[in-house]
Parts: structure tokens; C-alpha cells; sequence
């Protein structure tokens, strides 16, 4: 199977929020496009805007199979977002890659951090962010109907 890391486009919309949804269920959560979740309506404009972007790596037959996208913060910092990889495509590098994109372009864009908020249900997660470098630091409720709590996590990229 071929895969194409690209930019989100419009029509991908509603195949990364499958993609998303899915992975929520697996932990009993729902996709919240109203309210936590609202950044994913039209990812695209969303993130570009303060000049970030949305990659979607896609299946070739219109699927979204993985989803990463970086935001900027402020001069010094970047924010790494929805990171998401289908289940059958988990531990072959994809999210590797996908994290080094998003690093890769925090320090093409002069930031020196990169800085994300993980669900404290995602412990698969966690550890793949500390294999990565990055410290967990901070913890946060997002009020939400849901009961969402997350860790903050941050990695200095090196020149």
C-alpha cells in the first residue's frame, strides 16, 4: 500500500474526522465538533492561518489513514496537533515521521520548542512522546462534557 503525506484539502475533511472519531471510540470518547474539537470543522484554514499547516497521509482511495498538524504559538514555540494513525498502520514509524514533519517545520519557521496536549487517557501516546525527547510538564481540564484532562509535553529542538 502507497501513501501520500500532503496538506489537508476540503474534501479530506470529513475522512479525518472519521479517522479521528474512530480512534476516540476506542477510548469512549466522541469527537466534539462544537466545542474541544472545533479545530477540526475545516482543519485547513484553521491551522494555516497563523501560518501552520494540517498533513494528512492518505491511502490513495481518498482515506485519511494518518493526520498531523503544527500550529505557531508565539516566536519561539510551536504546538504539535493531532497527531492520529489508523490502528492497522500503528508501529511501522508513521508517527515518527509525522512528529519529525512537525519539527522539521517548527525550526523552518525559527521556533526552538515544540510544545503538545495529550488526552491523559492516551498512555500509548505518552510514552511515544518521552521515546521522542519530549518532557511532560503540566496538566490541564479542559471543563468539558467529556471530563477531558490532559498532559503537557515540550521538547527544545536543537539547532
Amino acid at each position: 500500500m502507497t501513501f501520500d503525506l500532503r496538506p489537508i484539502e476540503t474534501a479530506d475533511t470529513e475522512s479525518l474526522q472519521k479517522l479521528i472519531g474512530d480512534i476516540y471510540a476506542e477510548y469512549g470518547l466522541v469527537l466534539d465538533l462544537e466545542d474541544v474539537d472545533r479545530h477540526l470543522v475545516d482543519p485547513g484554514p484553521y491551522f494555516r492561518g497563523p501560518g501552520g499547516e494540517c498533513w494528512v497521509l492518505d491511502d490513495g482511495l481518498d482515506r485519511v489513514v494518518a493526520t498531523v498538524a503544527v500550529k505557531l504559538l508565539d516566536a519561539r514555540t510551536a504546538e504539535l496537533k493531532s497527531l492520529y494513525v489508523h490502528p492497522r498502520l500503528r508501529r511501522r514509524g508513521l508517527a515518527s515521521q509525522l512528529t519529525a514533519r512537525v519539527e522539521a517545520w517548527a525550526r523552518e519557521t525559527g521556533r526552538t520548542r515544540v510544545e503538545l496536549w495529550s488526552d491523559t487517557r492516551f498512555d500509548n501516546a505518552h510514552l511515544f512522546y518521552r521515546r521522542l525527547g519530549y518532557v511532560q510538564a503540566g496538566e490541564r481540564d479542559l471543563g468539558d462534557w467529556q471530563h477531558t484532562r490532559e498532559y503537557g509535553f515540550f521538547k527544545e529542538l536543537a539547532g
